[in-house]
């Protein structure tokens, strides 16, 4: 990384933690997470970990509407906002190129947006743990946390460097996001069903589109027969094995972070 990298991600960086987002979503975060787990059942002593599923699915579901938003605002500003008022002109007059810009401001994000996740989610992991959870499930868990934010933290940016205006970035983010979480596992159950749509179209959709890849990864490592997620996540496991559906599902959210980070980073800033 060169020192230019590092200074422009120091500045991101620091920018997001003057910025009223970075601490209200921490404190809401927290919050949220900490009320699914700690008004779950209290009979682990029976059921083993079993007992806190709908807590942890719970906070997935928290995540999976959450976590996107609170990494696509910031991330859908940080270039078309700075193109608006001037100041993108102003750093790239300075001896860097676009590059180097961009993957300043990538790191930046992805470290306050995680910094940000990490805050509110050790209190989680913390109550979690205390109520019988196992480490390994609560680390889990945060990885794909970490990962579905950074997939947003790509897209975010790489929309923010070919948009004129905030206001237009942010709108296809929220429109990209709205798309992966309407046409998720029970709209195409409903397509498969009416239509006749390919099993393989469905399970190959299922593990492309990164928030039902989310959900696939942390459901099946929650309960390995993946009986949450109906037949589709009983025929998965089934087809691939529940340590299968975990490792695919996390590589398609890491694609989905080298995509649209290459896709930014290949655009280039631009005046």
């Amino acid at each position: 990384m060169s020192g230019a990298v590092g200074l422009l991600a120091g500045r991101e960086l620091a920018s997001a933690l003057r910025a009223r987002w970075f601490w209200a979503y921490s404190v809401i975060f927290v919050l949220a997470g900490v009320g699914f787990v700690v008004l779950a059942p209290g009979d682990a002593a029976v059921y083993g970990y079993r007992s806190f599923v709908k807590a942890l699915v719970g906070v997935v579901h928290l995540a999976l509407l959450f976590v996107p938003l609170m990494a696509l605002f910031p991330a859908a500003a940080a270039v078309a906002e700075e193109r608006e008022n001037g100041v993108l002109e102003y750093l790239l007059a300075q001896p860097v190129d676009g590059g180097e810009v961009y993957a300043g401001k990538w790191l930046g994000l992805a470290v306050s947006v995680l910094s940000s996740v990490t805050l509110g989610f050790l209190v989680v992991a913390g109550a979690a743990l205390w109520r019988g959870v196992p480490w390994l499930l609560v680390l889990t868990l945060y990885l794909f946390v970490a990962l579905l934010a950074l997939v947003f933290v790509s897209l975010g940016l790489w929309l923010s460097s070919v948009s004129a205006t905030r206001a237009r970035a942010t709108t296809l983010g929220i429109s990209i996001w709205l798309v992966f979480a309407a046409l998720g596992t029970l709209g195409l159950m409903l397509a498969f069903v009416r239509l006749g749509v390919p099993e393989w179209l469905l399970v190959g959709w299922a593990l492309v589109n990164p928030v039902e890849a989310f959900r696939l990864g942390v459901v099946v490592a929650v309960d390995g027969d993946a009986s949450l997620l109906g037949p589709v996540g009983v025929a998965l496991v089934e087809r691939l094995g529940a340590l299968g559906i975990g490792f695919l599902a996390a590589a398609s959210l890491a694609g989905w972070v080298a995509a649209g980070w290459w896709a930014g980073r290949w655009r280039g800033l631009k005046m």
